[in-house]
């Protein structure tokens, strides 16, 4: 018998929220540890030729290979919750917040937070200006979240643990106690969503940072180049 599969690695934040929404919705998938970081197999480069998680192999044969067409066509599984929003315009916005997190919030992340871990190149100057160009598009979500407890309509949707799950990685590294300060709206938002318990059933533990990272260790720092 076929399964669902989900190919992934532990607390990847591209696919928590696919997972919660799965354990929410009771849509078996069955998670097949896969990480880019330690080696992909031939047989896996055939199905994501890109080489990059998650990908999603149904039981009908279905193969989805970008995370939020993933966690829309999961979502889609029970026509009865309200994970995809209770109207259409719900719709519409859950899928703007989900690109908005899928995008220019993860890519000012990383480029603050992978020249830290010593995985990119290392420049104060960098590193400086991609801290600025975070907050600067966090302060959009802390805007927004002012006068709501969920990003979409007045209910728990597909947007708050998608997001949720792709920001884990700021908040695990760099998003610390000091930083929070400015951003509690958006802090609290994120609390509430990692203490629900379909989150909670992928990311038993959230982690945030007292401190955040700093400059790499010479021996930490990366060799590669702007080209490479």
């Amino acid at each position: 018998m076929n399964h669902n599969k989900l190919y992934t690695y532990k607390g990847g934040p591209r696919s928590i929220g696919i997972l919660a929404v799965a354990h929410a919705i009771k849509f078996d998938i069955e998670v097949v540890e896969t990480n880019p970081q330690v080696g992909l197999s031939e047989e896996y480069l055939k199905l994501n030729k890109l080489g990059k998680t998650p990908t999603f192999v149904g039981s009908d044969g279905t193969v989805l290979t970008e995370c939020m067409a993933i966690a829309l066509h999961v979502a889609s599984q029970d026509p009865e919750s309200r994970m995809l929003g209770p109207t259409h315009m719900d719709f519409i916005h859950i899928v703007s917040w989900m690109s908005l997190c899928n995008t220019d919030v993860v890519k000012r992340m990383a480029a603050w937070i992978m020249p830290l871990l010593g995985v990119a190149p290392y420049s104060p100057e960098g590193v400086e200006m991609a801290k600025k160009q975070t907050a600067q598009v966090i302060q959009i979500l802390e805007d927004h979240l002012q006068d709501r407890r969920y990003l979409v309509a007045d209910c728990l949707t597909l947007a708050d643990p998608f997001c949720a799950g792709l920001v884990s990685f700021g908040f695990a590294n760099v998003f610390d106690k000091e930083w929070r300060a400015h951003f509690p709206y958006f802090t609290t938002w994120y609390e509430m969503v990692t203490s629900l318990e379909m989150y909670r059933a992928v990311i038993p533990n959230t982690v945030m940072a007292e401190t955040a990272l700093g400059p790499p260790k010479p021996s930490m720092r990366s060799d590669f180049t702007v080209d490479d």
